[in-house]
């Protein structure tokens, strides 16, 4: 079996979002893709995956930090008052 035979088989197995996400990480590894061409795929994307996708980056971003427990409740409850 080949590569590609092998992709095919694998990719007919994944849901539709799944295969969203999967040619999302192939337009990311691929350099030669155009603005445009990436603008139509995030198009097709169904809400609820590009709200999936968006959380994906925030966690990765949010990851970049180091707080503590006792540093999240003082700023939850700054923002929202009292702890329930």
């Amino acid at each position: 079996m080949t590569v590609h035979e092998r992709a095919y088989s694998l990719i007919d197995q994944l849901s539709e979002d799944d295969v969203q996400a999967v040619i999302q990480v192939m337009i990311r590894l691929l350099p030669t893709v155009k603005e445009e061409k990436k603008e139509t795929l995030s198009d097709s994307l169904s809400p609820k995956m590009k709200a999936f996708m968006r959380m994906e980056q925030l966690r990765k971003i949010s990851a970049q930090y180091d707080i503590s427990e006792a540093q999240r409740a003082k700023a939850m409850e700054e923002k929202y008052g009292a702890a329930i």
